[in-house]
């Protein structure tokens, strides 16, 4: 018998799957607080009712982990009246799989304009916020003492898209200009460097050209009070106490505001300043208990693994 052309080769190993940096780092910060992002073992078949919004969440096996199957809500646009937005790409999911903590189920929710998917609370609205004055719909003002920078900056400039999770009751929507300080919600920023409020959102946090930073106008300076840890390369994570308007959306009021800034390092595109997408999402809720897991998610979906070498 004449033996397998293949016989003898060294197969070659499957490929592993790598798994994002700041998933990593989720799972280690949300360790720290004592809780486990991956749900319970026990499984279920998702019910064809789970596609509406007030569906029983449960839980189904993902790559021989346990994720669970939470519902989706789509945003609106104030200003086309408050309608849902309606993505181009025709994508509008009612339910999403995550390893989120099975004590958070009927807690979160997620929320997503087509294009951009967020973890908030339950039973609360998404709009998309204008670029305006800084002060939000109130009207108010923020203190001169708030940063031109951050993401207070980027939301007041042009050329970046903003989504707000708020409670459904508040009596003033945050859909304005930037939020006033104190605002309760979960505010991300999407832009690229290659726009003011890209730069905004960035400078604060790090390295780029200086004529870039000239060119928007945005400080460097970080606020007094306001602390920032470097999670990665990539992601640094900011906190504004209570009482400290930074940089972050929604800082300055009775309670600490936390969040993540995201900038993918290419080397060549930092240093001459070409654009590259970078987002970032303050945390700012009474139950501070759910903004780890909410930040964590929001890395994941929003830094892709760079590819090796």
């Amino acid at each position: 018998m004449t033996p397998s052309p293949d016989r003898g080769r060294r197969r070659r190993p499957a490929p592993t799957r790598l798994l994002p940096v700041a998933w990593v780092l989720g799972l280690t910060v949300l360790a720290g607080c004592g809780s486990s992002l991956l749900g319970s073992s026990s499984t279920t078949v998702v019910p064809s009712s789970a596609a509406s919004p007030g569906a029983t969440t449960t839980t189904v096996p993902v790559d021989g982990e346990v994720a669970v199957a939470f519902p989706v809500v789509a945003c609106t646009d104030p200003a086309a009246g408050g309608a849902v937005i309606k993505p181009l790409n025709g994508w509008s999911p009612t339910i999403l799989l995550a390893p989120i903590p099975t004590s958070l189920v009927g807690k979160v929710t997620f929320y997503t304009d087509g294009v951009h998917t967020l973890l908030g609370p339950t039973g609360w609205t998404c709009g998309l916020v204008a670029p305006g004055p800084a002060g939000g719909a109130t009207g108010s003002t923020v203190p001169a003492t708030t940063s031109v920078a951050g993401q207070n900056g980027a939301i007041a400039a042009q050329g970046g898209t903003t989504l707000a999770i708020y409670p459904s009751t508040t009596p003033t929507t945050p859909t304005t200009g930037t939020p006033a300080p104190g605002a309760e919600g979960i505010f991300a920023t999407y832009a690229t460097t290659g726009s003011d409020a890209g730069v905004d959102l960035v400078c604060p946090f790090f390295a780029i050209p200086s004529w870039q930073s000239q060119s928007a106008g945005c400080s460097t300076a970080k606020p007094f009070g306001e602390t920032t840890t470097v999670l990665t390369p990539d992601v640094t994570e900011a906190t504004d106490p209570a009482g400290v308007v930074g940089t972050l959306a929604g800082s300055g009021g009775q309670g600490a505001v936390t969040g993540v800034v995201l900038f993918p390092q290419v080397p060549s595109a930092v240093s001459y300043g070409s654009p590259l997408p970078v987002a970032a999402e303050s945390c700012s809720l009474s139950d501070t208990a759910l903004c780890p897991t909410i930040l964590s998610d929001f890395d994941v979906r929003e830094l892709p693994v760079p590819a090796a070498g």
